[in-house]
């Protein structure tokens, strides 16, 4: 893994962090996509010394902001000329409606279409890599999600879960799609359930977080990290591009939703019309 480039969103705590100290272990450069300066930089003093890798580093990264992506862009382009890991790993998971600078559902803005953006343009890197691979957390949580095309900006009623449900299957749906348009590149992509995991992702308050495990989180970040680590960093699964991976890294069906080929292009269209991409 050495000489190897890796982006990791959300790497200052829970599975991001781990993840980003097994693979500063192997050898990899990692790149911590981080909101929080201060805890970002606490963490990659962590890593980097546990890890004996100076090759961590910071780079500012609020997927709430889609200009604060393309500065995380624009940055990483000037400090390297391709990348081999990109691992959209942060989320958030908020119990009361909120809204991104830029008008959308949070939930859906930062889970979903800050990563999409990411994603896309930092595509010139991953293609300049031997082979690339991009990897989304998502959750099991995706079977209980629709895709509601009317709800994006908070239109609709909030439900947590429901918004969460739906972020996640954006997630699975996004994967495979990428996938399918990647196809016969150095590219591949791929989705994942890590585990019901007790990490900060409802908030970093006690009252949030008792909730958050009330809910089920309790696997420690290490445990839940261990599949987005088997992706990275497994030989020969490149044929399985596009699938949804479990907590055991085994490949799992996905919901019915996740797997309509219909729905994944037109989420694509949508989300590529809202960014002001080409959806080509």
């Amino acid at each position: 893994m050495t000489n190897k480039v890796a982006v990791i969103t959300g790497a200052n705590s829970g599975i991001g962090k781990e993840t980003a100290k097994a693979l500063a272990q192997q050898g990899v450069a990692v790149v911590m996509g981080c909101r929080d300066a201060d805890r970002a930089e606490t963490a990659r003093q962590e890593i980097a010394a546990e890890s004996d890798n100076s090759n961590v580093v910071v780079i500012p990264l609020d997927l709430a902001s889609l200009q604060s992506v393309r500065d995380f862009v624009a940055e990483f382009g000037r400090q390297y000329d391709h990348l081999d890991l990109l691992i959209n790993n942060a989320g958030l998971f908020p119990f009361k409606k909120q809204i991104t600078q830029d008008g959308y559902e949070t939930q859906f803005g930062v889970n979903h279409l800050g990563h999409f953006l990411l994603t896309h343009l930092l595509m010139p890197r991953l293609q300049k890599a031997e082979q690339a691979r991009v990897i989304n957390v998502a959750s099991m949580i995706h079977h209980l999600g629709k895709i509601d095309f009317d709800s994006f900006r908070g239109e609709t009623r909030y439900s947590p879960l429901g918004a969460y449900g739906q972020s996640k299957l954006a997630n699975v749906l996004f994967t495979r799609e990428l996938a399918k348009r990647c196809k016969g590149t150095s590219v591949t992509a791929y989705s994942l359930h890590p585990g019901a995991v007790g990490t900060n992702i409802a908030g970093r308050g006690l009252v949030r977080r008792t909730l958050y495990k009330l809910l089920g989180g309790y696997l420690t970040p290490a445990r839940g990290a261990k599949t987005s680590i088997y992706l990275a960093t497994a030989p020969g699964i490149e044929s399985t591009s596009g699938s949804y991976y479990d907590e055991y890294c085994k490949v799992k069906p996905g919901s019915k939703r996740s797997r309509d080929a219909a729905l994944a292009e037109r989420l694509w269209q949508v989300s590529a019309q809202l960014l002001g991409l080409d959806a080509a």
